[in-house]
């Protein structure tokens, strides 16, 4: 009698428990991100807007052209995430915009984007830039771009004018985006500019970048102990979860080499020049063997109908938390700089911020130094050869007019930073709707 009291006992417990709001740590910056090409418009002196104009390279047909005129409204869009509760914010500068020529700085642009950065804080948001958005200067892309022995010493040239003029606004500085992605999309699968299918050229291009960030690492680090400020430098890395189908030996042999050259490889080519990781998390794969040898990943979609974007990237959440569990031997700060859904169904956005940010928190409380989160978009915005047709944004883009209208999932999101914690309720609609709430600005 006395045990199956002390069951019961613990049964209440666990359940008083498992009701009470998930509470993340003093400080977590909760925020959003955004890029330059994706959502200023205009960016008429990059290799993308040229590559652009060439009719069937975007696939909806569409050009980037006006975007969603951020570069003008971002102040309006910026207030717009103060009112969402959001404290941080991760941004590009367009590096073709501040050199269009070669060795030619344009002081206009200068001026444009320290108005931008200054506004993020005298709204007391956090800012995180971004110096190298896959996008290159026209000028760089016609010498040869990342092939090009001199970029590397280019690029960090640039990074030390922005941190020299720009420097007072950043509180922590991501070099480059996606590394690998730039490479693969670019020099290996052929989508992207300039298109060219040559694996030892994407090899390159990828070390290429490493030598560039821990280049652009010294010089931001150097230009900002000048003026008496601390940098906080790293970048933004793609991670992909891999995992085997079969669970064989021979299986787990090739997943460990896949997630060693997508998650780890760069970080070995740019040790000691990091002080936070950066963490992009959108795919989740498994792997199978063929038939006759070799390994195709699985199209999860199809053999399992499990769920997923609008783009057919899985939506698996439990693939966050094992990437920051692989993270933390680096035993350096994590900032998750990219995570987010494209879909036109919202309660599905809503339904993904509470299950990726729960599984942040899972991983926080088993000893990953996770520091905060940017969810990727804080608009809709152009989705580089996919067109407009995508839908990131927690606030939707009307491109007809540019009429900004909050989803309902923005104020689920906006709850969750207002809190610093996921409440009972919100992880009670996972599977479900979410709270209807609705404004339009």
């Amino acid at each position: 009698m006395r045990k199956a009291k002390h069951k019961q006992e613990q049964h209440i417990h666990a359940e008083g428990h498992s009701h009470q709001p998930l509470i993340f740590p003093d400080n977590f910056l909760w925020g959003t991100s955004t890029s330059a090409h994706q959502v200023e418009g205009g960016n008429k002196k990059n290799d993308w807007w040229a590559w652009e104009q060439k009719v069937g390279h975007i696939k909806t047909g569409e050009t980037s052209g006006r975007a969603t005129d951020h570069y003008h409204r971002f102040s309006d869009d910026f207030k717009l995430a103060k009112t969402l509760n959001q404290n941080a914010h991760r941004l590009s500068i367009e590096w073709s915009r501040i050199e269009p020529n070669e060795g030619e700085w344009d002081w206009d642009e200068v001026e444009h984007y320290r108005e931008v950065l200054r506004c993020l804080k005298e709204d007391g948001i956090e800012v995180m830039v971004t110096l190298h958005h896959f996008t290159n200067p026209q000028w760089l892309a016609e010498k040869g771009g990342w092939l090009n022995r001199d970029t590397p010493q280019q690029f960090a040239r640039y990074a030390e004018f922005i941190a020299e003029h720009l420097g007072e606004y950043v509180d922590l500085w991501c070099t480059i985006n996606e590394p690998v992605i730039y490479g693969v999309m670019s020099y290996a699968t052929g989508e992207w500019p300039p298109q060219e299918k040559n694996n030892w050229k994407m090899l390159k291009v990828i070390r290429a970048m490493a030598k560039a960030h821990r280049l652009a690492y010294g010089e931001i680090k150097a230009e900002m102990h000048k003026q008496r400020r601390k940098a906080h430098v790293g970048i933004a890395k793609n991670m992909i979860d891999i995992s085997s189908y079969n669970h064989r030996v021979i299986d787990y042999i090739y997943v460990r080499l896949s997630e060693y050259f997508w998650n780890e490889l760069f970080y070995r080519w740019t040790k000691r020049s990091h002080d936070f990781l950066g963490v992009n998390y959108y795919f989740h794969q498994r792997v199978r063997r063929k038939r006759g040898g070799g390994f195709i990943f699985v199209d999860v979609r199809k053999e399992e109908g499990r769920e997923s974007s609008d783009l057919g990237w899985e939506v698996f959440a439990p693939g966050l938390f094992e990437i920051l569990m692989n993270l933390k031997k680096y035993k350096l700060p994590i900032y998750i700089t990219e995570n987010g859904i494209a879909t036109v169904n919202d309660d599905k956005r809503s339904r993904f911020i509470v299950a990726h940010t729960k599984e942040i928190y899972h991983a926080i409380q088993a000893g990953a130094k996770v520091k905060g989160y940017f969810h990727w978009s804080l608009l809709d915005n152009f989705e580089w050869d996919k067109g407009f047709e995508p839908r990131f944004g927690l606030v939707a883009i009307n491109y007809g007019t540019l009429k900004r209208t909050i989803r309902d999932s923005a104020y689920v999101y906006a709850r969750i930073a207002k809190e610093n914690a996921i409440s009972h309720d919100l992880l009670r609609f996972i599977g479900h709707g979410a709270p209807k709430e609705h404004q339009e600005q």
